[in-house]
């Protein structure tokens, strides 16, 4: 069975080592959330984890998901595409979605704000970032 929403506004990203699956309805302002439980080509095997689950993640990760960046050549919007933690602090990779195997960008999420990696931690937090998320640097 193949099920499509009736939304363009479909996300797939990690946080805290779940593959997850975001759906914006922006006329309705809905969302929902599920878990990938299994991936096979372009086929995902979801499970709706629950109204609970679902609000505590939509508390950690919606006010940091979209991002407009100022980088030396303008600003560029970004979306979060996983979350992974690099000595005990919360790190978010972010990615720009009409070029997703460009550059990756990583910041610390703090109180739901982006903060700036220091430059003496930012090598190894991407190399960590490496080790944890292979297949993101094919």
């Amino acid at each position: 069975m193949n099920i499509h929403f009736q939304t363009r506004e479909q996300y797939l990203f990690i946080h805290r080592n779940v593959k997850h699956l975001l759906l914006l309805w922006e006329k309705d302002h809905r969302k929902h959330l599920y878990l990938v439980t299994k991936e096979e080509g372009e086929n995902l095997t979801l499970l709706d984890p629950g109204e609970t689950y679902q609000e505590h993640v939509f508390d950690e990760i919606l006010p940091v998901f979209f991002q407009v960046l100022h980088t030396e050549s303008g600003t560029l919007a970004t979306l979060l595409g996983a979350t992974f933690l690099y000595h005990d602090q919360l790190v978010g990779m972010y990615y720009n979605p009409y070029h997703p195997s460009e550059d990756l960008y990583f910041f610390y999420i703090l109180d739901q704000q982006i903060n700036e990696i220091p430059d003496e931690e930012y090598a190894r937090v991407t190399q960590t970032f490496t080790q944890e998320f292979p297949d993101y640097c094919k």
